[in-house]
């Protein structure tokens, strides 16, 4: 057999394997998870669980092959005949089956473990599994001779399909249980997921073949410097090439974040004319360019409740003029100048003679949650002020590099406020309330990384409500998990919804200060990179899963990770002016814990008028920003129409005079210059 001859067989059986390996992994890609899927759900977590599972073992059993090539023509002193190089494949992988079940068993999960111990365990499995399928596709390929042809390919198909109608048997049977629990089973077409799911897995492997043309080229090139055949070489030829794509990615995708960007600092014609509000950023006598707060900045200071608004939804005048301050990335230069900034604004509203003061963290794009903010306006009768400070301007799944710009930025406006407040008697002092949301909660809890409890409470902080915190956050797991000298665990709740709060003796409710909201089917409070390696404690034993955890969900370290991603992205899923309590969406959570954690003492009869004030502004500001979204029909090209139509004469004169500027600026150009 010729070295091509030999390359070939080697990446037949590599490739067998793999397919294996997917094949028999691929019906746990259809077991339910925190949120039901779609069909294209389900396709995308088919088919790259498939590419990604079918890439690994392919690159793993490769490896075997050519540690087995090495090891043969070391001990050969020449060229290997097939047979032999086969037998030793096969060796190494059953060598590889022990090494990781021994690995398995040596690092089994404990309680908090260290990820490293968690990664070992996954690649000991890995190598088990892989070297399980390995050992198969080996000695069917090695019992029909180790040639090509139909029988061993048939027997192969067999011993794989078979395999995975067993797994998808057992799964079937485990999720028995779904309708014990009251979930809902996805509602995906069987027949057009696998069809989807199979395009994904073609565009994979388009991807995959090219990963493997640059492989085989850098393969060849080392084989021409250093001892060894290309075929030996292949492995690194794969760590170079999977490199120059991820370095091609990165180079894409920071084009797309600057795009991206771009979108959310643009003037959005929906809101495109600066309130005539002085109690807001962006308004007579404000410090801050309506211009500079960028797309949702300013729509948080169009949003201000008025006290005509909160008489009109409570049949009450209110006891103040709320206040809401905004400063964007482009409001000033730089983190200290823009914390300034905030602090003069407040100041200058008169926000710190409001009797509640809330420090806003936003999300990655500067979104502050109008429903909380609209919460705690009409839950007070407009006694409070609210400012928010942007620190990003992209999606919060693509600003996670911009956290610790947040923290750092949260941390200086708290300091800068709190040295305000310590000017002023306490009986004088705004009480003064956290609220992040997503990686605003992120941001915000981190900004006390190291300090506990001790740190909110030094900084003034009376209250903190977060919600959907993302399981990054490092406060969060120091503060839950570690026993430190700075903790007052008696200070801190963690609750799915108000049940669980109301559940609690009134003794252990009044203690309560720093509140997180956590829906047990949150992807984003749930979900990290740990998945990929470790099985995360909601998978534990399935009869003391949170409710909303199918008990027949099992981990498994690909598919696990790809669900958890569309798991994630379906968990923000939110109908306008519909408040939900469930997955990523918190609204229907804001009114019943502010008013209960704050203790402003608002009876069912108004939580109802204010959730349905906030839904239905909610609705209609959606309409408005849809319908108003186009030039032709912006804020801007609204208020022209009814200056027209309110005073055709006034309107004339201001089109004329706007005329004349116009064209008496062409008039100053002078002639275009010669050619």
């Amino acid at each position: 057999m010729t070295a091509g001859d030999l390359a070939r067989l080697m990446g037949r059986r590599s490739s067998a394997t793999g397919t294996a390996v997917a094949s028999v992994a691929a019906p746990y890609t259809f077991q339910r998870t925190f949120m039901t899927r779609s069909n294209l759900d389900q396709a995308l977590v088919t088919g790259l669980s498939f590419s990604i599972s079918h890439a690994i073992a392919a690159g793993f059993q490769e490896s075997i092959q050519s540690a087995a090539l090495l090891a043969v023509r070391r001990r050969s002193g020449g060229e290997p005949g097939a047979a032999r190089w086969s037998r030793a494949t096969i060796g190494l992988d059953l060598l590889a089956v022990a090494g990781g079940l021994a690995a398995q068993r040596l690092l089994r999960q404990q309680p908090g473990e260290k990820l490293s111990r968690a990664t070992g365990r996954t690649l000991g499995q890995s190598a088990a599994i892989t070297g399980t399928a390995g050992a198969v596709m080996g000695g069917i390929q090695h019992g029909a001779g180790l040639r090509p042809g139909w029988k061993p390919t048939v027997a192969a198909v067999a011993v794989t399909g078979l395999t995975a109608a067993q797994r998808e048997w057992h799964r079937r049977r485990n999720e028995v249980v779904l309708e014990e629990q009251g979930l809902e089973p996805s509602e995906i077409t069987g027949v057009k997921a696998v069809g989807m799911g199979a395009g994904v897995a073609a565009g994979s492997w388009l991807l995959g073949t090219l990963e493997g043309g640059i492989a085989d080229r850098v393969a060849g090139g080392v084989a021409r410097i250093l001892p060894g055949s290309d075929t030996v070489w292949r492995p690194v030829g794969h760590a170079a090439s999977l490199g120059l794509i991820l370095l091609g990615l990165r180079a894409a995708a920071r084009k797309a974040f600057g795009v991206v960007e771009g979108k959310e600092f643009a003037v959005e014609p929906a809101v495109d004319v600066r309130p005539l509000d002085p109690a807001v950023s962006g308004g007579p006598g404000s410090l801050v360019d309506f211009r500079t707060l960028a797309k949702m900045g300013r729509r948080f200071v169009w949003t201000r409740r008025t006290p005509e608004i909160i008489e009109h939804v409570l049949g009450e005048s209110a006891a103040a003029d709320p206040i809401r301050v905004y400063v964007g990335l482009g409001s000033a230069p730089t983190t200290e100048e823009r914390v300034a900034l905030a602090v003069a604004e407040l100041e200058r509203t008169g926000a710190f003679d409001r009797a509640w003061l809330m420090i806003t963290t936003p999300t990655g794009t500067g979104y502050a949650n109008y429903a909380a903010a609209g919460a705690l306006e009409l839950l007070t009768l407009g006694d409070c002020a609210n400012v928010a400070m942007q620190y990003a301007a992209r999606p919060s799944p693509i600003s996670l590099d911009r956290v610790a710009e947040g923290r750092k930025q949260v941390r200086m406006l708290i300091d800068a406020i709190k040295a305000k407040l310590d000017e002023r008697p306490p009986e004088k002092r705004p009480r003064v309330v956290l609220f992040g949301e997503s990686l605003g909660a992120w941001s915000s809890q981190d900004a006390f990384m190291d300090r506990g409890t001790r740190g909110l409470i030094d900084a003034g902080i009376d209250f903190a409500v977060w919600i959907g915190t993302p399981n990054q956050s490092k406060w969060k797991e120091q503060v839950l998990r570690d026993s430190r000298p700075d903790v007052d665990p008696a200070l801190i709740g963690v609750f799915n919804d108000i049940g669980e709060w109301e559940e609690l003796p009134p003794e252990e409710r009044g203690s309560i200060r720093y509140v997180m909201i956590t829906h047990y089917n949150d992807g984003v409070a749930y979900f990290g990179a740990s998945v990929a390696v470790q099985a995360p404690e909601w998978l534990g034993d399935p009869d003391n899963r949170p409710p909303s955890v199918p008990r027949s969900q099992r981990w498994m370290p690909v598919t696990s990770f790809v669900q958890g991603l569309i798991d994630t992205k379906n968990a923000a899923r939110v109908v306008p002016g519909v408040f939900d309590a469930d997955g990523h969406d918190y609204r229907g959570d804001l009114v019943p814990f502010f008013n209960a954690l704050l203790g402003l003492g608002a009876d069912a009869d108004r939580r109802a008028k204010i959730v349905a004030a906030l839904e239905s502004e909610e609705l209609r500001r959606t309409r408005w920003i849809r319908e108003r979204n186009k030039v032709g029909e912006s804020m801007a090209a609204t208020v022209v129409e009814k200056i027209r139509d309110e005073d055709p004469e006034g309107f004339m004169r201001a089109m004329r005079a706007v005329q004349e500027d116009f064209l008496s600026s062409l008039e100053d150009a002078g002639p275009p210059p010669a050619e």
